[in-house]
């Protein structure tokens, strides 16, 4: 898929701003195929490790392969289908680029430019942001920094792969109240033909930072 330079989104007409619950069907169908795939792409890849952690194994692991974990999930995320590895904030944009009118969206093949402002989309693009300004740790040899960090870090993460759930939850709820079927995952079935994935266990706000 090819997508006009960059320089050509400037002269584009100022799209209006709208939540998700306004979007027309097949934008709204659209948009809910590819959050299904990066959410699953973030769910399988890019947090694996650490939501696999329980808090006492947490608690307990040495932390140079904490911050291993905490790498191989966020910095080199698995984006096999697009056949290459990225962080995750890459992964993000690749769907949100298109909520953002930065990239367009292909709808039959045209090219539809959006403007989403959605307070569940807000709170997953918060969490992102979060996440992002940890990587300069991650990406460092900072053992001592990664220590003061890490407890913040992973409740973060786990609160991200629940506000993901959650919008997941929303579009699909708004896909139904058009009153037609829910389609099938679309053709990426290794990344696309995931079982319910099950709602994270609340975060613990009163977690320790160390």
């Amino acid at each position: 898929m090819s997508y006009p330079p960059p320089a050509m989104s400037s002269v584009q007409t100022p799209v209006e701003p709208q939540t998700l619950a306004q979007l027309p069907f097949k934008l709204l169908d659209e948009t809910l195929r590819q959050l299904r795939g990066a959410r699953n792409d973030i769910i399988r890849y890019a947090v694996w490790n650490i939501r696999n952690v329980t808090d006492e194994e947490f608690n307990h692991t040495d932390d140079r392969k904490l911050l291993g974990y905490f790498r191989q999930d966020l910095l080199e995320t698995r984006f096999l289908s697009k056949g290459r590895r990225i962080d995750l904030i890459q992964l993000w944009r690749w769907f949100d680029d298109q909520m953002s009118g930065i990239e367009p969206m292909l709808i039959n093949r045209e090219e539809v430019f959006l403007n989403i402002q959605d307070k569940d989309l807000e709170k997953v693009r918060k969490r992102i942001a979060e996440i992002h300004a940890f990587l300069p740790t991650l990406r460092g040899d900072d053992i001592e920094a990664f220590k003061r960090v890490k407890y913040k870090l992973r409740r973060t993460v786990m609160r991200l792969t629940y506000d993901l759930h959650h919008l997941f939850k929303r579009l699909e709820k708004y896909r139904k109240n058009f009153g037609g079927p829910v389609l099938p995952p679309p053709e990426r079935l290794p990344l696309e033909a995931v079982a319910e994935i099950p709602e994270p266990p609340p975060i613990d706000d009163h977690e320790e930072d160390v």
